[in-house]
């Protein structure tokens, strides 16, 4: 049976694809068809991508940057392939220790991440951060260090087994490709490549032998059904559900990878036109990072940074469990119901809460509620109920269960001491309780997810 193209699809790839999906949006996704939208996705953003002329001051400033990208960019699907590829080549500043080389790291990202695949891949292995971040700066001809060319393989490509268990490399394939990156390293920040400490003799690399080069083993790893199965699994995982190597869409994914030679954009594509993707499994399933929490939040609201000179935000995010360009390990973040372990909830209640309470003009945060609410003709004369409504679909649209909104509209009618009362949504209930119900809302287990 045909997708039906409606509010509840429509706002479901919107917020897939992106971080959030406004009744605005929703509205005019719903003007064009699925293909249409879908279509538009793809398009990029035309501003400029360079970060200060002067580089970024601190750390903090830089992960700021890239947080005020996510919120204001008109092309949100590029900066979610952004976050996924910054997850899947995951490399930290902590061992870098340059601002410069994780920002143009991350621009590469940008700018590769709808492309092919392997063309992403060899920007990562000569790009400077993560020849720092895996130390092939020390592998030399006479010194072979296998660091990258064992992360190559078990994480950026074919992973350590196939979908039947077998190996899908060796120990001596290590060595191998390890000797085939030997002299990939970097001079004044940039890719160099050391010709005197490269091993030019012959190498036998999964069943190919030659003089072999590092391009020679990504081509051969890019090549493998093996790649093509763990890329299309962990796309499906991020922007549908979990799903295992042996899926049968992991099937219809490969299919995509080996007919378009490799073309992520063309797996994202499949993916959003797949009918799975729209079905029950996939709807409210996926535990939004802390990330995708605050940036859908802020879209939400139609809330603004209004100055945060001690880079407040990314101090708040890190109590959440993410920092960006800061991943804890090479195997990146683990995504799931780990993002709202006790501790990190307990932390988006209170960002929520402080951000819901933001009244004063020195405050961190701007929002309105009235804003929120939209054109006071539309919410005139609103009963509780009424109100409580509009406002979870100004928020998702946020699908909660009959006791849960029960209880959201007991507490817009209730006084002061918790006790029934009369309602009218007046400037003082808008900005008492309207307030509150967004930080409530802002909390829910319903918000956490996608």
């Amino acid at each position: 049976m045909p997708v039906d193209w409606n509010a509840e699809n429509a706002a479901h790839l919107l917020r897939r694809a992106g971080f959030a999906a406004t009744p605005s949006q929703v509205k005019k996704a719903l003007k064009k068809s699925r293909s249409k939208t879908i279509t538009g996705l793809f398009k990029r953003d035309k501003k400029s991508d360079k970060g200060p002329k002067k580089g970024f001051e601190s750390f903090r400033e830089m992960q700021r940057w890239w947080l005020e990208r996510m919120r204001t960019t008109k092309s949100p699907l590029i900066e979610k392939l952004t976050l996924f590829f910054h997850n899947h080549f995951a490399t930290s500043i902590e061992k870098v220790g340059s601002r410069e080389l994780m920002h143009r790291q991350n621009r590469t990202i940008r700018k590769f991440c709808l492309g092919r695949f392997e063309d992403l891949v060899l920007e990562m292995c000569r790009d400077p951060a993560m020849i720092v971040w895996l130390d092939n700066k020390s592998n030399k001809k006479n010194a072979p260090n296998e660091n990258f060319a064992r992360e190559l393989m078990e994480l950026f490509t074919t992973g350590v087994l196939d979908q039947d268990g077998v190996a899908n490399y060796t120990e001596q394939d290590v060595v191998e490709s390890a000797r085939a990156f030997t002299g990939w390293t970097i001079s004044d920040g940039k890719f160099f490549f050391a010709e005197w400490n490269h091993d030019f003799d012959e190498k036998t690399f999964r069943g190919t032998t030659g003089n072999l080069d590092g391009e020679d083993v990504v081509a051969n790893l890019v090549q493998d059904s093996a790649t093509a199965r763990r890329l299309g699994m962990k796309l499906w995982s991020f922007f549908a559900y979990d799903v295992e190597l042996d899926d049968p869409v992991v099937d219809e994914l490969e299919a995509v990878y080996f007919a378009t030679d490799g073309d992520v954009g063309a797996m994202v594509r499949a993916i959003f036109e797949h009918d799975l993707f729209y079905s029950a499994s996939a709807k409210n399933r996926r535990v939004k990072s802390p990330v995708e929490w605050y940036v859908g939040l802020m879209l939400l609201l139609k809330a603004k940074v209004k100055h945060d000179p001690w880079n407040h935000i990314p101090y708040r995010l890190d109590e959440m469990g993410q920092s960006v360009f800061e991943p804890p390990s090479v195997f990146g973040w683990k995504e799931g119901l780990g993002w709202v372990e006790t501790a990190a909830l307990l932390e988006r209640a209170q960002f929520a809460e402080d951000l819901t309470s933001s009244r004063d003009k020195d405050d961190l945060l701007s929002w309105s509620p009235k804003k929120l609410l939209g054109k006071k003709k539309k919410y005139k004369g609103y009963d509780a109920g009424e109100t409580a409504d509009l406002l979870l679909e100004q928020l998702g649209p946020l699908e909660v269960a009959a006791s849960t909104r029960s209880a959201l509209v007991a507490y817009l009618q209730a006084d002061s001491s918790g006790e029934p009362a009369e309602f009218s949504l007046d400037g003082e209930t808008i900005d008492r309780k309207v307030r509150g119900f967004v930080s409530l809302a802002l909390s829910l287990p319903e918000f956490q997810v996608h």
